[in-house]
């Protein structure tokens, strides 16, 4: 259940976007610019706060569960981030304490129903304007997406990847990205003439209660069937700093160039896995990245 600790106070929100994000006086510009602020705000996210599956491995099995808000506050205002259901919770509360209108949505993801928390921005610029705002997706969406299409929406291109939504007759949703060959995670069969469905989703307000059982799944099921992510086998962070992707999954460093194009390097063993998170994660306390190293099974 949510809780009165499920909330922030206006430091807090003032904290996160001057401290953490590095924003430079965030509450002028929010009142300049509402749009560009929200902008500002995802995209600093995108570059500053990993999209991550350490902390979840690294808990001891029998203590795995999902984490409470306050856990989740701590791990965002440190840049350690989490994944999709801690970092969307958190920046939807920083926006609600700003005064943006901002609901949860549940979304599938490769045919597993309500793996994936995003939210909706309602009235950004005018009333009924809509707004995709997802800082945790583990790819680039750092804008916010309008909404407000009939059919298709435009093409978008951040770094190496290409991506658009789609609505359906039934008013659903896709979001569908292009295939990348040096960073991709669909199944072959899901690929229809390069192009894949990452998301679906309808515009239906959740509560956050509503994702607690497969919030709870995500942290405990390592695999198998009823497991809805991967994140307790594969070990990952990834950021978009510089607005290019930086990620060290597994054993493999994937760093995108001016290109666009996507370079990997491969890491031989535990100790040097260890010092690429001390050098391109140094948010990470040493303990934690030693022990996901150790409980993850990884092939050097």
């Amino acid at each position: 259940m949510s809780s009165s600790t499920d909330s922030l106070s206006l430091g807090e929100a003032k904290e996160f976007l001057e401290n953490t994000l590095q924003l430079q006086s965030p509450m002028s510009w929010l009142n300049e610019d509402r749009g560009g602020f929200l902008l500002d705000v995802i995209a600093s996210c995108y570059r500053r706060i990993p999209f991550q599956s350490m902390t979840a491995i690294a808990t001891p099995k029998p203590e795995r569960r999902r984490l409470t808000f306050p856990e989740i506050k701590v791990n965002m205002m440190t840049r350690q981030g989490g994944i999709c259901c801690e970092m969307n919770r958190f920046i939807k509360l920083v926006l609600e304490t700003l005064g943006f209108e901002i609901y949860h949505i549940s979304c599938t993801g490769f045919g597993k129903p309500n793996n994936h928390m995003s939210n909706v921005v309602k009235n950004l610029n005018r009333p009924g304007d809509l707004h995709l705002v997802d800082i945790g997706t583990g790819f680039p969406l750092s804008k916010p997406i309008p909404l407000n299409f009939d059919k298709e929406s435009p093409m978008y291109k951040e770094g190496s990847l290409f991506y658009k939504f789609v609505k359906d007759v039934d008013g659903s949703f896709r979001l569908v990205n292009r295939i990348c060959q040096n960073y991709n995670e669909c199944p072959p069969e899901s690929v229809v003439d390069d192009w894949y469905t990452f998301l679906e989703f309808n515009l239906k307000c959740r509560e956050f209660q509503f994702f607690a059982d497969s919030m709870e799944n995500v942290h405990t099921v390592e695999d198998g069937p009823k497991a809805l992510a991967p994140f307790l086998i594969s070990l990952r962070a990834v950021d978009f700093r510089n607005g290019r992707l930086f990620a060290i999954k597994d054993t493999t460093i994937l760093e995108e160039d001016a290109s666009g194009k996507v370079n990997k390097k491969r890491i031989s063993s535990p100790q040097e896995l260890l010092e690429a998170y001390k050098v391109h994660f140094p948010q990470f306390p040493v303990e934690t990245v030693q022990q996901a190293i150790q409980t993850v099974q990884l092939k050097f």
